[in-house]
């Protein structure tokens, strides 16, 4: 198989697995590129224009007017299996044992040291079970701090901010919960921020349920993203 044949079979890979996942046939490619395939929109606007020289226009002399490059072709490979073979949300996540994870009889001044030290923005807390019992954040400790305005924090502990904690009590962010084979592109919209009046949300926690009750897997930020060029 030649190179133009080789690559015309995988360009009509990537449309049937397209075709397939979007239930769109006309377009699909240049959807895609414009769409959940931005990354490679570049790519696939000149392997679309590729494909047409090679099958919509007569050969010179018995050859193809172009002739992709083994690189081009490679490239293509590796989008058609994005595709069909979509990254999950275990592989993006920080798995739990590479975490930092505080206990609810560490001092503040510690937890604080070492976010500032190693640019943590978010540490989670398990319970017994290990599942997730919370999360310590900046606006975790100004929330507290409103609240207790008398309060000394040299010698406060993260138990002292339990009723701060959970999930749900936290005022300027949210999290999700997703199980460890959720598709990543659809865990990297959940960061979106959806306009001004709306929490951002800060973390996606992967639990063996999808749930917050399930034993946490990892944790996904959108600096995990950033790394993985997801």
């Amino acid at each position: 198989m030649d190179t133009c044949e080789a690559f015309l079979n995988a360009y009509r890979e990537l449309e049937e697995a397209l075709e397939a996942k979007y239930g769109q046939r006309s377009g699909v490619v240049q959807s895609y590129a414009a769409g959940d395939g931005s990354r490679y929109y570049e790519e696939l606007t000149l392997f679309r224009e590729t494909r047409n020289l090679l099958s919509h226009h007569a050969r010179i002399d018995g050859e193809h007017p172009v002739l992709p490059s083994e690189s081009s072709l490679k490239k293509l490979l590796e989008i058609v299996d994005f595709v069909k073979n979509p990254p999950v949300a275990l592989s993006v996540a920080t798995p739990r044992e590479s975490l930092f994870l505080a206990k609810m009889t560490d001092s503040i001044f510690y937890i604080s040291d070492v976010m500032e030290s190693r640019g943590y923005s978010h540490i989670p807390i398990l319970e017994g079970d290990g599942s997730l019992k919370g999360v310590f954040s900046v606006g975790t400790l100004l929330t507290f701090a409103k609240d207790n305005k008398n309060r000394s924090f040299s010698d406060l502990k993260i138990s002292d901010l339990e009723g701060y904690i959970p999930t749900e009590k936290h005022t300027t962010e949210k999290f999700a919960f997703c199980k460890r084979d959720a598709a990543a592109e659809d865990i990297k919209k959940l960061f979106t921020h959806k306009g001004p009046f709306k929490r951002r949300v800060a973390a996606v926690f992967v639990t063996s349920d999808g749930t917050e009750k399930g034993k946490l897997l990892g944790m996904i930020t959108p600096w995990d993203f950033f790394k993985s060029e997801i």
